[in-house]
This record gives structure tokens, C-alpha cells and sequence, in this order.
């Protein structure tokens, strides 16, 4: 089938274009690998990512623990490509943090390509910048976090669509449903804020109602899925072959995905045999009446997690994404006004071609914003999900500005330069709340004041007269939308403002920041890295090898805490078991269980955590026959003979067996 519309590739670009993209995606890689070795993840994930590169059967699992006796409380597809990296690299912070730096330029191009097809060079140079100094993006790319490989597979994804619009073919939009399908092993249903979005676009660009339904059916279809094969798969393996699914208190894989990390978040105890489920109360009318509240409560400042409408507007989550809102929001209102057909308009092959796009990347943000306003929240990545679809508004609005320059009429000439100038009002809030560093701030004003000005000059001079001018204002307007989230992306060279595995941000304004910090460019630490024990687990490590753990293939310790668990294994890669999954309320190990394994003695040290009720079945096995407490391990004895390293928190047993 011979496409309508010829498809743009960037390699038959000029070669400036192709020039300023890579030098966009190399100054994104800069950005990024600055502290690539000082930014490790959240302890938990990380020992998943190291069990995981140490056996295929964990790796295919998404065990927390090398025995891959439990899995993470959330599907794992995230952590493969960190498990094959470290495989490949050997164990280091910046073996962990480089897969995803990888789905960071991945995820620029993509948007480059979806703008160079749909408006052009100048467009799709625009979104690359836009995509690769969203701050957000900048730190979240930059640590090992589920949410890139999320946000890039739905980049890819959305590619493969506009391929398919283009081409009015098929075999894009099975893979577009395949990358959907990667997005939701990376992070389950926030894959799916991109369907209605798809649903939309799909109907609009086939022709013929019933044609359009079939198309948008099958691609949800396909989508869903994809999604769903790889944990139906895991369903099937009989319990014994597999981990015990964390986040569920039946072993149950659909109730970890859809209850624990979905339906629980908005309806406690939705789904039966999610970790919660059966101590919620007050079931859909006291949720509601609980949302509603929450919804009409202020936020305590600063916490940018509870629900609340104007979440998005405020600190820690504002100075991540939203730095562009006012033009994205611009780039709905033009691109819908433009191409939308109406009385005494009909669709034309240009709007036929560009509206879809348009409505995709429009009900994708909206989408995406009202999900993040109603749910709660945890880290600040999760907004990287607004990411893509405000880069390619942002475009829209940039080219159909661009088009106005040249209008007749002088007032449709300044629509451009007047989307900066809200651009600005709105950042001048912003500039106060994020506390952005005057070198930085001060160059970047100064830049946007200029374009602004060159836009401005050409709008209002007659057509034609000022041509240098005039063919320098689309260039000199794309700087000045994009100038301060670059200078707030520069941050990152700072390596106190550029967030973490465990909460990815920029700047000091989000959780943990302080005001009076400076900003002081770090020297590069690209490749290294060791993930470190606290010296409290450090000891109890110690303390459980002197005591037996480890030895003949036994596990070091078995333990009720997984936050002493994943810090050995993230550290040192030795089998540690775990009950209790990460809330501490799955069945992992019965009390038989774990007799049996002293019995047999293939568990001879327990950790056991303060305040452990009675009925844990570690504290009940580790208290009970054939174990004993170890009192002399909990200190050091320095040089002067006192004791240092106290360790408070933990008792260690030693079981004999039978």
C-alpha cells in the first residue's frame, strides 16, 4: 500500500539537522552521565537488579533474592535490562544507572522523529531539545528507575502508531501494542494512560466510523494483551517452580499487578488477595467520601503526593514538568483549531494527516494529569509520564506559530511571541519557588529576552521587509520557549541537586533540598560506583558469617526485614531470604517452612527486627528449639578498647538444628 503522506527519516535530513540533533542527544548524554556513579537506586530494586543478573531463572522471575524465593512487589521488566548490564559489566552503580541513560536518547529521538514527521526539521529539533532538558527527564534518566523504561517504551510505541497512521498499514500497530506491552512490565497500568489517547487518535485518522472502531479495537486489543501475556505465563507455573508474588497474600500475580499497585491505590481491598485488601474498610462509598475530602484539602507544603486537583501546579512536582505547560496548552488550542474540520472547512490531506497527533498527544497528557491529581503520588518520576505528550504540544504550538509569522494580519503574527510572553509570567512564579542559581538563571534570561525580542521585531515589521530577521525569529522563538528548563537541567552537573534513584528531581526544591545550598559544578564520575552497607548491616553481615550463615550453600540469614536484606544482597550479592515481602504482610515462608529449614540446616542464622509481632513466623521459629541468641555480636571494640558501632534494631540468633 503506497502511503499517503511520504515519511520523514532523519538521515535524508540536511546535514546541519542532522549536526543539531546529535549534538542535542550528545549534550542529553553529558547531562545524564555526569554523576552517573554516584546516583544508585533504592536499595530494594537495586538487590533485585544484582539477584537477578546472577541466575536466569530469578532474572525470568524478577526474584528479589538470588534463591528466588520472592519476587519484587511489582512487576520487574525494568530491572531485566539493569540485570543484563550488570551480567555484563560486573556489579557498579554506573552498570546499574547505564540502561536507562540508553532509554533516555532512545526516548529524544523518538520524539524527534514523531516532530519530523509531523511538522518538520524545525520541529522535530525543537521537541529533542525540549525532551532532553525536561528536568524530570535529566535526573530520572539519569538513575536506574522504572519510569524509563516506561516513558521510552511509550515513545517507541507512539512511532510505531504514527507510522501506521501514515502508511494506513497494519503491521505498525502490533508493534506499537508490543512496546505498550513493555511499558506495562516496566510499570504495569501507567502504560495504559496512553490507550484512550491511542483509542482517539486511531478512530479520527481511519476512514469511516466503523472502520475507525475496528482499527482503535484492535490496537487496545493487542495492547492489553501484550500486557497481560507475560504475568498469565507466570500464573500458569505452579507455585513450587516459581517465587512467591510479593505485594499479594495469596501468591496471586493478577492481585499483585491490579490490586496492590492499581485498583488498591483509588478503592482499598478492590481486588481480593492484595497486600491490604483484607484490612480495608468502609469499602467504594468511604473511599469516595475519602477521595473527596482529600481533593478539597491542601496538601501539606512540600508533599506533592496526596491527592489534591492542583498537585501538578504546586512544589516538588511543578519544577520537574512544568516548566512548558503554558505552550503545551497552546499547542492543544492551536493544533485542534487549526486542523479540526468544521462548517465550511472540510478535512484536507494535511489536517488529515496532523490532527490525529494532535488529539493523541492532547488526551495523553490530560489523561496522564488527571491519574497524577487523584492517586497518590510517591515519587517525583511519576510525573516523567507528562513528558512526551507536552515536548510534542509544544512542537504544535511552535509550528502553527510559526505559520502566523507570516499571516497578514498583525495580531495573528504576535500569536507566537505571545505564547512566550505567558510563557514568561508563568515562569516568573515558578523562578521564585524553585530557586533556580543566578548563574544559571541570569545567562538564561537574557537569552529568552533576546529571542523574544527578535520574534517580536519580525511580527510587527511588514512582511517581506526585514528578511534575515524574519527567517532568524522561528529559531530565535524555539530558544526562548526552552531556555529556562535548560537552565534548570543544568543543575545536574551539580551533583546535590540531581535527585536519586530512590526520588529523581532537580534543583533543592524538592524533598530533601535546602534553600541555601549553592550551586557549584561537581567533577564528572562517570563509571564506578559501589553499592555500601550501613555499618549497623555491615556488622550484621559479619556477625551472621561468623556464626555460620553462608556456609555449604546456606543462606547467610533469613530475615523479617528486607531493608537488612537488600542491603547485603545489593552490596555483596549473598542469599539472604526475606519474609514478609516489602510490607512486611506476605506469607513468603510458613513457619514450617522455616523448621523445616533449620531442621534440615539450611537456615542456621535469623535476624529478627524490632517490634516483629509474636505470631512472625521468623521471630517464632528464631525464639523457639534449637535456636539460641547471639548477645556478643552488636558491637566493635576499637583501639582504646570501648565499644563503637552499637547496633540497635536487630537480634541475631543461631539455630543448630536437629
Amino acid at each position: 500500500m503506497t502511503s499517503p503522506v511520504p515519511l520523514a527519516r532523519w538521515w535524508r535530513e540536511p546535514r546541519w539537522a542532522r549536526i543539531a540533533l546529535t549534538l542535542i542527544v550528545a549534550g542529553f548524554v553529558v547531562l545524564t552521565c555526569w554523576n552517573l556513579s554516584r546516583g544508585g537506586d533504592f536499595s530494594f530494586y537495586e538487590a533485585s537488579a544484582r539477584s537477578m543478573s546472577q541466575s536466569w531463572h530469578a532474572l525470568f522471575f524478577g526474584a528479589f533474592d538470588p534463591d528466588a524465593t520472592v519476587t519484587l512487589d511489582k512487576l520487574s521488566g525494568f530491572a531485566v535490562p539493569q540485570a543484563l548490564s550488570i551480567r555484563l559489566f560486573g556489579m557498579s552503580i554506573s552498570a546499574i544507572a547505564l540502561p536507562q541513560v540508553i532509554e533516555g536518547v532512545v526516548t529524544v529521538v523518538a520524539c524527534a522523529v514523531l516532530a519530523l514527521r509531523w511538522g518538520g526539521r524545525g520541529a522535530g529539533l525543537l521537541v529533542a531539545a525540549a525532551a532532553a532538558s525536561t528536568p524530570i527527564f535529566v535526573s530520572m534518566f539519569a538513575h536506574p528507575m522504572e519510569d524509563g523504561l516506561l516513558t521510552m517504551a511509550l515513545a517507541v510505541a507512539l512511532v510505531w502508531w504514527q507510522r501506521a497512521v501514515l502508511t494506513a498499514r497494519w503491521w505498525p500497530l502490533v508493534l506499537c501494542a508490543v512496546f505498550i506491552g513493555v511499558g506495562f512490565q516496566a510499570k504495569m497500568m501507567a502504560a495504559w494512560f496512553v490507550l484512550p489517547a491511542l483509542v482517539a487518535g486511531t478512530h479520527i485518522a481511519t476512514p469511516g466510523w466503523r472502520r475507525g472502531l475496528v482499527r482503535a479495537g484492535a490496537v487496545t486489543g493487542a495492547a492489553l494483551a501484550a500486557s497481560v501475556a507475560w504475568i498469565t505465563v507466570v500464573a500458569l507455573v505452579p507455585a513450587d517452580a516459581r517465587p512467591y508474588i510479593d505485594g499479594s497474600t495469596t501468591n496471586d500475580v493478577f492481585a499483585m499487578v491490579f490490586g496492590y499497585n492499581g485498583l488498591d491505590r483509588f478503592v482499598p481491598g478492590a481486588v481480593p488477595g492484595s497486600v491490604g485488601a483484607s484490612s480495608s474498610t468502609g469499602g467504594l462509598g468511604a473511599t469516595l467520601a475519602a477521595l473527596g475530602h482529600a481533593l478539597t484539602t491542601p496538601a501539606p507544603s512540600g508533599s506533592g503526593g496526596s491527592p489534591t486537583l492542583t498537585k501538578l501546579l504546586e512544589l516538588p512536582l511543578v519544577s520537574q514538568i512544568g516548566w512548558l505547560y503554558p505552550a503545551a496548552l497552546a499547542g492543544i488550542a492551536l493544533g485542534l483549531w487549526r486542523y479540526l474540520p468544521r462548517r465550511g472547512r472540510p478535512r484536507t490531506p494535511l489536517s488529515t494527516a496532523r490532527l490525529p497527533l494532535v488529539v493523541v498527544a492532547a488526551v495523553w497528557f490530560a489523561t496522564a494529569a488527571a491519574v497524577l491529581s487523584f492517586t497518590h503520588v510517591p515519587h517525583t518520576a511519576y510525573v516523567a509520564a507528562l513528558g512526551v505528550p507536552m515536548v510534542l504540544l509544544v512542537a504544535v504550538a511552535w509550528v502553527e506559530g510559526v505559520r502566523l509569522l507570516r499571516a497578514p494580519l498583525r495580531r495573528w503574527r504576535l500569536a507566537l511571541p505571545a505564547v512566550v510572553v505567558v510563557q514568561a509570567a508563568w515562569w516568573v512564579a515558578l523562578i521564585g519557588q524553585a530557586r533556580l542559581p543566578a548563574v544559571l538563571l541570569v545567562p538564561a534570561i537574557a537569552i529568552g529576552a533576546l529571542g523574544l525580542a527578535v520574534g517580536v521585531t519580525a511580527a510587527l515589521a511588514s512582511p517581506g521587509s526585514l528578511p534575515r530577521l524574519g527567517r532568524a525569529a522561528p529559531a530565535a522563538l524555539a530558544v526562548a520557549l526552552i531556555c529556562l528548563p535548560v537552565a534548570t537541567s543544568l543543575q545536574v552537573l551539580d551533583d546535590a541537586r540531581d535527585g536519586s534513584g530512590g526520588d529523581a528531581y532537580v534543583g533543592v526544591t524538592a524533598r530533601g533540598g535546602h534553600p541555601d545550598e549553592t550551586f557549584t559544578v561537581s567533577s564528572p564520575s562517570i563509571w564506578g560506583g559501589t553499592p555500601q552497607m550501613s555499618p549497623a548491616v555491615a556488622q550484621i553481615a559479619e556477625a551472621a558469617r561468623q556464626h555460620g550463615g553462608g556456609e555449604n550453600g546456606t543462606p547467610l540469614f533469613v530475615t523479617d526485614s528486607w531493608a537488612l536484606s537488600s542491603q547485603v544482597i545489593d552490596a555483596t550479592g549473598s542469599s539472604v531470604l526475606t519474609d514478609g515481602g516489602y510490607s512486611g504482610h506476605v506469607p513468603v515462608f510458613t513457619t514450617d517452612d522455616l523448621e523445616q529449614m533449620v531442621q534440615t540446616g539450611h537456615a542456621r542464622v535469623f535476624v529478627v527486627a524490632s517490634g516483629a509481632p509474636e505470631g512472625d513466623p521468623v521471630r517464632r521459629v528464631a525464639t523457639g528449639p534449637g535456636c539460641h541468641e547471639v548477645k556478643e555480636w552488636d558491637f566493635s571494640q576499637s583501639k582504646e578498647g570501648g565499644e563503637i558501632n552499637k547496633v540497635t534494631g536487630a537480634t541475631l540468633y543461631q539455630c543448630t538444628g536437629g
